[in-house]
Formats: C-alpha cells, sequence, structure tokens
C-alpha cells in the first residue's frame, strides 16, 4: 500500500457516506463493503508500524463528485478522529477503573490463597500428596486473585493508547478524489 514518501489507502467508494457509514446494500454482492472507509483505514495503520504521512485516494462515481468534497471529507475525518480519541480515552479511565475494582475480588482470593499455602503443611501434615495439593492449590488461587486486576489495569488499556496513535495519524491524512467512470 506504501508508495514513494508516504502510506497511501486506496478505498473505492460507491457513496461518500460510506467512507463513515454502512450503505444498504445487497448482502451477497460481490462489490458489497463489509466495513465502513475509516474502519478499513484504521485497520490497515494498526497492522503497521510507519510514522509516513498517510494519504488517502479516494474512488468515487461521477454522480458523487464534487469540487468542495475533500475540503468536506477532511472536515468530517478530522472530527471523527477527534471524537473516537476522546471516547478511547474514556473507554482507558474505564478499563482502569474496573481493573482497580477488581482487587475487590481479587484481594479475598489472594489471601484465602496465601492462607492455604501457609497452613496447607498444619492441615494435612508435612509430607504427601495432599499437601502438595493444598499447596499447588494456594499458589494457583494467589496468582488468578492477582493476574487479572493487574493484567486489567495495565495492559488492557494499552489497545485504546494504540488505536489513539493511529487516529492521530489519520486525522491529519491528505484526501485526493478521483471519479471512476461507470460501468457499461
Amino acid at each position: 500500500m506504501g508508495r514513494g514518501r508516504g502510506q497511501v489507502i486506496e478505498l473505492r467508494l460507491n457513496r461518500t457516506e460510506e467512507m463513515f457509514a454502512l450503505a444498504q446494500t445487497d448482502l451477497f454482492s460481490e462489490y458489497r463493503n463489509y466495513f465502513t472507509g475509516i474502519e478499513y483505514c484504521i485497520s490497515l495503520l494498526r497492522s503497521q508500524r510507519t510514522r509516513a504521512p498517510v494519504r488517502l485516494e479516494l474512488s468515487l462515481p461521477p454522480s458523487e463528485f464534487d469540487q468542495r468534497l475533500g475540503d468536506r471529507l477532511s472536515v468530517a475525518l478530522r472530527r471523527y478522529c477527534d471524537q473516537r480519541i476522546s471516547y478511547n480515552e474514556r473507554e482507558r479511565r474505564a478499563v482502569r477503573l474496573g481493573g482497580l475494582r477488581s482487587l475487590w475480588v481479587g484481594v479475598p482470593i489472594v489471601v484465602l490463597g496465601y492462607l492455604l499455602v501457609i497452613f496447607a503443611a498444619r492441615l494435612v501434615g508435612p509430607a504427601g500428596n495432599t499437601n502438595l495439593v493444598f499447596d499447588t492449590t494456594g499458589w494457583v488461587l494467589v496468582w488468578v486473585g492477582i493476574w487479572f486486576p493487574l493484567d486489567t489495569f495495565f495492559f488492557s488499556p494499552l489497545e485504546y493508547g494504540r488505536e489513539n496513535r493511529v487516529l492521530q495519524h489519520l486525522r491529519d491524512a491528505e484526501i485526493s478524489l478521483t471519479w471512476r467512470p461507470t460501468a457499461a
């Protein structure tokens, strides 16, 4: 997709609205797009590590072509990216808050696991398979009790940050419009 000095994304749209919304069409048509243009662009940019400028080359039928359409699409793209960035920031905070709240369940499980590890030898004796089972179960409870809250707090919000970097990159994309001849 990249040509020359930048990331070029070519999109073939039947209507300008398909950049942001799916059109009502025949679901079994070979020309059906199952993603909006913006979703396709985000997916493409997330799958690559590039800092080069983005150029969107949109091809439209002559009936959709307008001289001011490029400027209107740039404004709409910038507004969409800004709104989605702010949405992602709120979701990121909500996921982190969910990680903290999950400690209400995780901490008691961790405590139960530690107690099982500490007192396993006293409950069933210092040796044997039963002691091994209680000891292992205790460590598994410790791991399960702390893993989900930490994973949710530290790693789950990273996806929103990655998408925001792509959206910031896409927000300033240069838009090039071409019209394609209709098929006879």
